[in-house]
């Protein structure tokens, strides 16, 4: 299986610590925050595409062509145009029935992750105090995707989509919303999927994101043995 990580995003709200750097290449306990989402990469993920623009230079310096036994190719220069833009990207790369895709910039569980091994589409959730900063998921009678809203004013729930899918090819068969800003967004493009066929929901154990200071704060806290095991 591959694994599609996004890393091209320039975390404005970030600076000055983006100045030099991608917002996924900011350390966080001696080791930039992407290096901790390939080591959750279970052992059947056996090829990485890691999507880069902005300062991606350090991402490639610092990767180089495999990490952790595992291969790693560059989809170069990505405009900053939404996750459905970085997606569409990296489709010539996918040669893997199945794949995940996975944000550079975010901490996962590595047993969350793990579950890409049953390859049936799948989003990556969890609960929220602040719902409104984020994809609400709405689920069905069975327990699957029914929609996803993106940043609601009253979010009709607080389970919030992660940003991490395990996908397959199916995905490029529906259209991709357009977004105001010009952005092609991911997220009501499988919240639409969902709609022709089941999209399953799992709960993550532990998510971290970092899009803000002091959730890289959080993330510094972190007690990375006793959350992974490492």
């Amino acid at each position: 299986m591959q694994a599609i990580i996004l890393t091209a995003g320039e975390g404005k709200r970030m600076r000055p610590l983006t100045e030099a750097l991608p917002k996924p290449m900011i350390d966080v306990q001696g080791k930039p925050i992407v290096e901790y989402v390939i080591s959750a990469l279970p052992s059947h993920v056996t090829e990485i595409i890691l999507v880069t623009g902005y300062k991606e230079e350090a991402v490639s310096n610092y990767f180089g062509g495999s990490f952790h036994g595992k291969r790693i190719s560059y989809v170069k220069k990505v405009e900053p145009r939404g996750t459905g833009y970085a997606l569409q990207k990296a489709r010539p790369f996918l040669t893997s029935k199945c794949f995940l895709l996975l944000n550079g910039d975010d901490l996962y569980h590595p047993k969350d992750i793990a579950v890409s091994a049953l390859e049936r589409p799948t989003v990556f959730v969890a609960t929220s105090q602040n719902p409104e900063r984020f994809g609400v998921c709405l689920l069905n009678e069975k327990g699957h995707l029914a929609r996803i809203i993106e940043k609601p004013k009253e979010p009709p729930s607080n389970l919030v989509n992660t940003g991490s899918y395990v996908l397959n090819h199916e995905i490029f068969d529906v259209p991709v919303p357009i977004l105001p800003n010009g952005e092609l967004n991911l997220a009501e493009q499988i919240g639409n999927w969902a709609m022709r066929r089941p999209v399953y929901v799992h709960q993550a154990r532990f998510w971290n994101p970092i899009n803000t200071l002091e959730e890289l704060e959080d993330a510094r806290r972190v007690n990375m043995k006793e959350v992974f095991g490492w």
